[in-house]
């Protein structure tokens, strides 16, 4: 899980771009708006919603939607193993705005003497872990609901701007992360949609 975390830790880092300041708390709607900004442009206002988005994952992770013009992310810094099978990642086409999607069972997290797999243990490792993260100059941990579970949301500031949420629930056996990394208005118009959508139907959102 800790190897997991260094490289997601080092996807971040090298594929981040420009963001905003600081993130703050959104309320839930089926349609929202977000400022982005490209190269040579000014500020324009892009309207998310279901009907602009694309649906993808697979078996192991769930299913989510995110914008129709975000493509699979290769982290050429990353071996081929790496790539394979612990994490799926999209990003924006200007990289700067990306997701990931992880799940763990049992079997695949190292646990100790006290310890039990569940969705609170890995966040708090996920919590220790950002907080230890020399980029990040703010950090906070809250409970939410995702996709209509329990979820504990863990949200970093890092110093070049960017805001990273990470979503950390349980759903049978597995214990699923959803990270979205970018821009402050980029994650203000995907909350809602992520919440919204990621369910273990290929074809159904939520």
């Amino acid at each position: 899980l800790f190897g997991s975390m260094t490289l997601l830790s080092a996807f971040i880092l090298a594929a981040c771009g420009n963001g905003e300041k600081k993130a703050t708390e959104t309320t839930t709607a089926s349609t929202t708006k977000a400022q982005t900004t490209t190269p040579g442009s000014s500020s324009r206002a892009k309207e998310i919603s279901l009907a602009d988005t694309q649906r993808i994952g697979n078996e192991n992770f769930g299913y989510i939607n995110i914008p129709k013009d975000w493509v699979v992310y290769n982290f050429k810094a990353q071996s081929s193993k790496t790539q394979s099978s612990k994490t799926l990642k999209y990003s924006s086409p200007d990289k700067h705005n990306m997701l990931l999607m992880e799940s763990n069972t049992k079997d695949t997290v190292e646990l100790g003497p006290n310890e039990t797999f569940d969705a609170q243990l890995l966040a708090d490792r996920l919590y220790s872990f950002w907080g230890k993260a020399k980029n990040q100059t703010s950090l906070e941990g809250v409970k939410a609901i995702f996709a209509s579970e329990d979820a504990f949301l863990i949200k970093v500031t890092f110093k070049n701007g960017n805001i990273l949420y990470e979503w950390v629930f349980q759903k049978g056996d597995k214990v699923y992360n959803i990270t979205i990394v970018g821009s402050e208005d980029m994650i203000k118009a995907l909350r809602p949609v992520l919440e919204q959508s990621w369910g273990l139907d290929p074809n159904i959102p939520g």
